[in-house]
């Protein structure tokens, strides 16, 4: 068959209904379009609400044992009509290829505290790998590199993962045999005419027989969006996102205010999910209204104000000037005073400040790129040495602790000062000049981050 991008769907659902349907639609993305797809996918296939809720079978990638599936698959139903198996999360796909992206995941969502999601992830790696969940950290750089075909990094907090989520990380034994490879026999031999797979999975290695084969026989939608923070990525997510946006507010027969869409944007940020929660728990509470206006999205939309600054502040400390500009606008348009951003700013500088010259002092020597295990157990007991006071001030937790360290390495204790005295000049600013006060800030944000600020300071 073929390989389709989200933008043509309607030419695979209008092949359905012309009665062209496929034994096998692969779905890749993230999980929540998925969804979307799939439910599409099984209205065409199954119009008749009725016959479709006894004719879609859900089935649990993380608990499924793939040969049972195929077992069903391969077996005439006693009832009239298709039945469709359903598998979310399917790891049917896995491989040492999507590796990286699994392991990427797993250390995103432990760093949003997110740990049931961080086991899920991990349990797929380790599976990858054949080891247990609780044996990655001890895993040497090369058995790493031979498990995984991408270089180890600091994997210490994943005995945290493994303690806290016990059996959860278990990773299942498929025995010897990939299944995969029965999936392929099964497709090449054709499946019983009624009988339909949808395999929803967040990433694929296109390199398996098991893909190739079914791009031949059956239909994978690729739903993909572009990752990162680049100008085009951007575009991309945020066309995916506002037309979800669009088709939410259908359902509910109202409009959102033009200003309004790109602030709820930013604000939840590429989570396809949320962006729809968020659209209904607007179009709800405006009740009669026929359109939401921004007034409502500032009122109703959960990001604190200590949420955005954090933004302001992270975005600032990764040098991300471009980040930096659309977070402070978003925030002075919300009603947040300037010098509360400032106090914000010199807040973050001031702890960098303080880590910089931890790390510049020496007693104990900070060893640039040391690991989370060695900062943890090594350097920071030595550090908390008679410096309880000044450490107060810094996040408690260690590893929050550790990437502080990791991002002053990007200045010198210089250049901190020098930022935090221009700084002192935006504030003063703010308070005498009669400027505008978003102008102030955003000169301050093109000195410190378009090279002005930093090539003085390096004279």
């Amino acid at each position: 068959m073929a390989v389709y991008q989200r933008d043509d769907l309607g030419k695979v659902l209008t092949a359905i209904k012309q009665g062209k349907p496929c034994s096998v639609y692969l779905v890749i993305g993230d999980s929540y379009l998925c969804l979307q797809v799939a439910e599409q996918l099984a209205v065409a296939l199954i119009p008749d609400p009725k016959d479709r809720g006894q004719g879609v079978n859900l089935i649990d990638g993380d608990q499924e044992d793939p040969l049972n599936t195929l077992g069903l698959l391969k077996t005439y139903s006693l009832f009239a009509g298709r039945q469709i198996f359903r598998v979310s999360g399917s790891k049917l796909f896995d491989s040492k290829e999507v590796a990286k992206t699994i392991w990427d995941k797993a250390k995103s969502a432990y760093g949003k505290g997110d740990l049931r999601q961080a086991a899920r992830h991990l349990a797929r790696l380790a599976a990858i790998g054949q080891v247990e969940v609780a044996e990655l950290a001890g895993l040497s750089e090369g058995e790493w590199q031979a498990a995984f075909s991408f270089a180890k990094a600091d994997a210490t907090w994943c005995l945290e993962v493994a303690g806290a989520m016990g059996d959860s990380t278990k990773s299942p034994s498929s025995g010897s045999k990939d299944p995969a490879e029965q999936y392929v026999a099964a497709i090449e031999d054709g499946l019983p005419e009624d009988n339909l797979l949808i395999l929803l999975v967040e990433s694929a290695d296109k390199r398996k027989k098991l893909y190739k084969s079914i791009v031949k026989s059956g239909t994978v939608i690729d739903l993909a969006v572009a990752e990162g923070s680049s100008k085009g990525a951007r575009t991309e997510q945020d066309t995916v996102l506002t037309d979800l946006v669009r088709q939410t507010l259908a359902e509910f027969g109202k409009s959102m205010e033009p200003k309004a869409v790109p602030a709820l944007l930013e604000r939840v940020g590429f989570h396809p999910v949320a962006v729809v929660r968020e659209t209904e728990k607007l179009a709800l509470y405006v009740g009669d209204a026929p359109q939401i206006t921004f007034n409502d999205l500032m009122a109703v939309v959960g990001r604190t104000r200590e949420d955005a600054l954090f933004e302001l502040t992270e975005a600032f400390t990764e040098q991300d000037l471009s980040q930096t500009l659309l977070v402070a606008g978003r925030l002075f348009e919300s009603g947040v005073h300037p010098l509360v951003m400032v106090a914000g700013l010199r807040n973050q500088l001031r702890k960098l400040l303080l880590v910089a010259s931890f790390r510049s002092g020496g007693s104990p020597d900070y060893v640039e790129g040391m690991t989370f295990a060695v900062f943890q157990k090594g350097y920071l007991p030595d550090l908390k040495h008679g410096r309880e006071q000044w450490l107060s001030q810094l996040p408690t937790h260690p590893y929050a602790l550790y990437m502080m360290f990791a991002k002053a390495g990007k200045y010198s204790v210089r250049q901190l000062g020098g930022l935090l005295a221009t700084l002192l000049q935006a504030e003063f600013a703010l308070k005498s000049s009669g400027l505008p006060p978003l102008l102030i800030l955003e000169r301050f944000f093109w000195q410190a981050l378009a090279g002005e600020a930093q090539q003085v300071l390096r004279r």
